[in-house]
């Protein structure tokens, strides 16, 4: 929703161009679903998150998140390899997508897809070459949320403890865990905690988590 970022990128339209046609798609009875790319050329944070806040404001059935990748073949290819594009590392572009999110639920607008799949024909690793892609990259924005959610309890406990009792739905173990346990080796170096237990319980809702003795639920 920057002209400049638009233009760089040879998107061909401006943001007026979405505004309108995004009017013109509601007015007509038609589900409106927008996406919107971080990392494009010429845009940062502060200008993603303005998109996200500007997209929401046209109240959007749905969106989609998707991380620019450097796919060979393409003109960002050549930017790339003369060192006049440089993409974003994949943990400041899971953090940044993760604010993106967390804007469009506290407007109730669904993000049905953070990331690109393998299927999508970024298997073959000469198709792709630089960038933040993850085949489970939206697993990596919902892991981050959780452990935030933790972080914010351990942070405003006077006395952290020395063993940490988590518990949730069956469902959330994964995010809790983060991917290959990540989130647990984060807590315990970060709070010296000796021990995490994590208990499942199916009478929680699919977004509860008990930590210690508060209870959350989470956007994740």
């Amino acid at each position: 929703m920057h002209d400049s970022v638009l233009k760089a990128a040879a998107r061909g339209h401006r943001a007026m161009d979405t505004v309108r046609a995004a009017a013109l798609i509601k007015a007509r009875g038609y589900q409106l679903g927008l996406q919107m790319m971080v990392g494009l050329p010429g845009d940062n944070d502060a200008g993603a998150i303005a998109t996200a806040h500007a997209l929401a404001a046209l109240k959007p059935d749905f969106v989609r998140i998707y991380p620019t990748l450097v796919l060979a073949g393409s003109p960002l290819a050549e930017l790339f390899r003369c060192g006049r594009y440089h993409p974003m590392a994949l943990d400041a572009c899971v953090t940044l997508v993760k604010q993106l999110f967390l804007i469009f639920k506290a407007q109730r607008i669904p993000v049905v897809r953070m990331g690109l799949q393998a299927s999508d024909g970024l298997a073959d690793p000469a198709s792709l070459l630089a960038g933040p892609y993850h085949p489970a990259f939206g697993h990596l924005v919902y892991s981050e949320i959780v452990l935030d959610a933790i972080q914010g309890v351990l942070a405003h406990g006077q006395d952290p403890p020395r063993n940490l009792s988590i518990v949730t739905h069956p469902r959330m173990v994964s995010r809790v865990q983060g991917l290959n346990k990540r989130n647990l080796r984060h807590l315990q170096a970060a709070y010296h905690l000796e021990e995490i237990v994590i208990t499942q319980d199916a009478r929680f809702a699919p977004n509860q988590i008990r930590v210690g003795s508060q209870t959350l639920y989470l956007d994740a």
